[in-house]
């Protein structure tokens, strides 16, 4: 049976990969989460489908992280054939929509929002992937897939001129290069690995963009790179459209940062 590990998975994004991967009976699937608190969506799922298990754990502190890969080695028999890295930061809400200049005479924000968004986009996926590796080894499919953003290319950002999201941007920049950094390194163990955007996605994080105002300037914004820009997409849409390209991903690709389309178009 293919075995999927979703880090993140309780909600948006992460809970539609669990959603869709668990449709098929021969998946099992495992699910992390970061509390209970949010999990009531993904626990009923858990109770509908016996290859669907769900487990809490803090993936920044090494023993919850060891602890919980130790659950996850024994519902999936000791192997992982794909994890999907989805847990991610945003950076601190007061300064995300700040400019480079905005933040003069602002250095304690900076410092947090570069921190948050480096801690929750670089070093969430490194401990993460570290603490699977043994399973993944043992996998069939080995693969690795960060979910990361447009946002992390810089012709988007050159060409959108969206000059806020700062830390968010540029972390998730960092993580595409990580995650080149693992491909280089495992390749000759057969383990790929792919930096995925989802696209423009509706979810509970981007729920708040209901700002007729924010919606117009994000619309106008991301026009400059995509002019027939149709706006978000459905979860739904962009798990099946990412599925696709998991499916294809081939040590050819390894260590390549794409779209949910396979291709650079990041948007919708």
């Amino acid at each position: 049976m293919p075995s999927w590990l979703v880090v993140g998975a309780a909600r948006g994004i992460g809970f539609e990969f669990v959603k869709q991967l668990s449709a098929t009976p021969t998946n099992k699937v495992v699910g992390i989460i970061r509390s209970q608190k949010t999990a009531d969506e993904i626990n009923a799922l858990a109770k509908q489908n016996s290859n669907v298990h769900v487990i809490e754990a803090d993936v920044f502190d090494v023993e919850s992280l060891r602890g919980a890969v130790a659950k996850v080695e024994k519902f999936t028999d000791g192997k992982l054939d794909v994890l999907i890295y989805n847990a991610y930061s945003i950076g601190t809400p007061e300064t995300m929509m700040l400019s480079p200049t905005q933040l003069t005479g602002k250095e304690t924000a900076l410092y947090a929002e570069i921190n948050e968004a480096v801690k929750g986009n670089i070093l969430g996926p490194m401990l993460a992937i570290n603490a699977c590796l043994p399973l993944i080894r043992k996998g069939s499919e080995k693969k690795i897939v960060y979910i990361t953003s447009g946002a992390g290319d810089v012709d988007m950002t050159r060409i959108s001129r969206l000059t806020g999201q700062i830390g968010y941007a540029a972390s998730k920049a960092g993580g595409n290069v990580i995650i080149a950094k693992y491909a280089g390194e495992l390749y000759e163990e057969g383990i790929k690995t792919l930096s995925l955007s989802p696209g423009w996605v509706e979810t509970p994080a981007t729920s708040t963009l209901t700002d007729p105002a924010i919606m117009a300037y994000l619309m106008e914004t991301f026009g400059r790179v995509q002019p027939n820009l149709r706006g978000m997409i459905p979860a739904e849409e962009s798990i099946s459209a990412m599925l696709k390209v998991i499916g294809k991903l081939d040590m050819e690709t390894s260590g390549a940062f794409l779209s949910h389309h396979g291709d650079k178009q990041w948007l919708d």
